[in-house]
């Protein structure tokens, strides 16, 4: 868990990967921080979930297509190991020069999955694993290293999207929810749930949460000229978006409702009165 000594400094106990990642609840006793405990313990979840998965996996199991299309698991795998590095980087780079531009891989569209992914992600399983294991271990420990000052006042720069958030600065707490999302739900797109891997209903709560809040503080900008939607989920409040006199409403429940915002929803399965959004590129 990210500490709030300074970058560099050592730290007795166990490392990052295998430290417990409870967060005490907010009330009697509880500080809050500039570190991002809540998040960071949910990245760290579901990085443990996905070692594991990935653990079980075989070259014939890699080698199966994924739910992205012209994607196998391999890829998709090398995807989250190249992303964990670019966040690493990035992390690294922040605590030296309290700025740096966000690699382009923070949204889950299967457009994003670079290059590079495709080719390594055919290699043989154990690499794949190793990859995986070693790029989170060093993403772990840059946040681990990181000081309390730096996750208050760094940040990042979006590279710019099909939204028009070019530059558009992000904390460092932005940005491990971004590499939380890419664990999620590329755990999804891995296609592994006859594997014991994640499916929609498994999503943790507090991800759950975390992505609504996120999803749908952008939702307005993604809606067509002149259009609005009125978001009823009923496990939580409604809320409505956009500037339409008579806005669409979307009934479904929360994940459902994610999954359509975030484009893992089937055409077939899209209600026709649901408006078309702009894609996140």
């Amino acid at each position: 868990m990210a500490t709030e000594t300074r970058a560099g400094a050592t730290r007795p106990g166990l490392p990052p990967s295998a430290r417990a990642t409870r967060v005490a609840p907010a009330g009697s006793g509880y500080l809050p921080s500039s570190v991002p405990h809540d998040l960071l313990a949910g990245v760290y979840a579901a990085h443990r979930r996905l070692l594991g998965l990935a653990a079980t996996l075989d070259d014939e199991t890699l080698a199966r297509p994924s739910l992205l299309p012209g994607w196998t698991v391999g890829h998709v795998l090398t995807h989250l190991a190249d992303d964990a590095r670019g966040q690493a980087d990035l992390v690294d780079t922040v605590a030296e020069s309290s700025v740096t531009t966000r690699a382009p891989a923070a949204e889950p569209a299967p457009g994003r999955l670079i290059s590079r992914s495709a080719a390594a992600g055919a290699g043989p399983s154990e690499a794949i694993r190793d990859d995986l294991a070693t790029a989170i271990a060093r993403l772990e420990r840059s946040w681990d290293q990181t000081h309390v000052d730096v996750w208050r006042t760094g940040y990042g720069l979006t590279p710019g999207t099909g939204t028009d958030r070019r530059n558009e600065p992000v904390t460092l707490a932005d940005l491990v929810f971004l590499r939380w999302r890419e664990v999620e739900i590329h755990g999804i797109d891995l296609g592994l749930t006859d594997r014991g891997g994640p499916g929609w209903a498994g999503l943790p709560a507090p991800y759950v949460d975390a992505e609504w809040a996120w999803t749908t503080a952008r939702l307005a900008e993604r809606l067509p000229p002149g259009g609005s939607v009125l978001l009823a989920p009923g496990d939580r409040p409604s809320r409505a978006f956009g500037m339409g006199s008579h806005p669409a409403i979307v009934g479904a429940p929360t994940v459902e409702t994610l999954r359509w915002l975030l484009g893992r929803l089937p055409g077939p399965a899209t209600p026709r009165e649901w408006p078309a959004l702009r894609p996140w590129e």
